[in-house]
């Protein structure tokens, strides 16, 4: 399934660049029967149209699945990702197009940590993207064996609400603008972000090897340079709103 945008020039839309759109992290993208929609979805829609790439989104039913269908040739680009080296083996980076904050989110009070292994030391469970990379500390704690049953990866945003409101994990891990989301749109205004910063990184356009030239990579890298301010202002209205 996808969503065929406006096509630049006299391209085909089969020559078009299949950007992958996770089906459920709102409000950072929604792929629905209306087609695909988000902060991130609103972001690369500029970016593309800056730099005449035509594109169309296509939608993944999980982060998880993203970097499996970039090698089989589904997707070419994969959005809102956080550069590891193993991941240059499908694309290269575009420059950082927006900055990532990740927290805990929990219905208990926040109170003062030094460090992730405090909070599992106590047997609390935590829920996560699966697929997803959320820096170094928590690589670490999820592959210490004594620790790894404690971290729940769970496919989708509203899985992950889900669970942390029903009591069945005592924390999930998500960008500030997914808090702000749960707390005001959805009305989870019970929910409590804590101050310990669990990763905050740029995230940027992963763009496959086999699909862009160097010309198209340059042309979108500028795009994004020239557009800063216009998607800092996109990403506070998802904060303000």
């Amino acid at each position: 399934m996808c969503l065929i945008t406006p096509v630049q020039g006299a391209m085909l839309p089969e020559q078009c660049k299949k950007i992958g759109i996770v089906a459920s992290w709102p409000p950072l993208t929604v792929f629905d029967e209306e087609g695909a929609t988000g902060l991130d979805v609103e972001i690369v829609q500029h970016i593309f149209e800056r730099a005449k790439v035509c594109y169309k989104f296509v939608r993944l039913p999980s982060s998880a699945r993203t970097f499996e269908e970039m090698q089989k040739g589904t997707i070419d680009v994969a959005t809102m990702t956080s550069y590891t080296i193993s991941r240059e083996r499908f694309g290269t980076f575009s420059v950082s197009y927006r900055q990532e904050k990740m927290r805990l989110i929990s219905l208990k009070q926040p109170s003062s940590i030094t460090n992730l292994r405090t909070v599992l030391n106590s047997d609390n469970t935590i829920g996560l993207s699966i697929g997803s990379y959320y820096g170094e500390e928590i690589r670490q704690l999820m592959s210490d064996t004594r620790l790894s049953d404690q971290f729940v990866g769970l496919a989708s945003a509203n899985s992950r609400i889900a669970m942390l409101v029903k009591g069945r994990v005592d924390f999930i891990i998500d960008d500030l603008i997914s808090a702000h989301y749960y707390k005001t749109k959805l009305d989870h205004a019970s929910l409590k972000v804590w101050p310990y910063v669990v990763h905050d990184n740029p995230v940027h356009l992963l763009l496959s090897h086999t699909a862009f030239t160097h010309t198209e990579i340059s042309a979108i890298n500028l795009a994004i340079k020239d557009l800063q301010n216009d998607i800092d202002a996109i990403v506070m209205s998802y904060l303000i709103n």
